[in-house]
């Protein structure tokens, strides 16, 4: 328990309920995809500022993306893996299950917008290169878990 008093000194925590209300507000001053949009671009900075933080203890990309899958984990943003990447070309998938956009949620569209955009700030950062992130697969929308492919 004294390890979430810790991180918790370093932020707050939302729970899921006050993040679809967020969003909810989003989508009724805007609209809907003006919403996936403003959560998408917000999410593209804190993506590469939390590259670089991740940077100042990681020593390769691979224990970035390491300490990043244990990070989010611990955020409870949801279990992370990633398959096939390609450290040269920037390249691979990113698997999440139990992601926090998804909780008590039904779409007919992928809905992980504030996680799609950070993770392409955070990999694009990593990389040093535009990186782009496509969510293929939604638990939102009923499938098995989130996949992102980026690029």
């Amino acid at each position: 328990m004294s390890g979430i008093i810790e991180k918790l000194k370093e932020g707050f925590v939302v729970r899921f309920q006050t993040f679809d209300e967020i969003r909810s507000a989003l989508e009724e001053i805007f609209s809907s995809k003006a919403m996936s949009v403003i959560l998408y671009t917000v999410a593209i900075k804190c993506g590469k500022g939390s590259c670089n933080r991740v940077m100042k203890k990681a020593k390769t990309k691979d224990e970035a993306i390491n300490h990043l899958c244990d990070l989010k984990r611990e955020e409870n943003w949801g279990k992370l893996s990633f398959q096939n990447v390609n450290l040269e070309n920037g390249s691979g998938t990113v698997i999440v299950v139990d992601s926090f956009e998804t909780t008590g949620r039904k779409t007919d569209e992928p809905c992980c917008h504030l996680f799609r955009g950070f993770l392409e700030g955070f990999l694009s950062e990593l990389f040093k290169k535009s990186v782009t992130v496509s969510e293929e697969k939604c638990a939102g929308k009923g499938d098995e878990h989130c996949e992102f492919v980026f690029k």
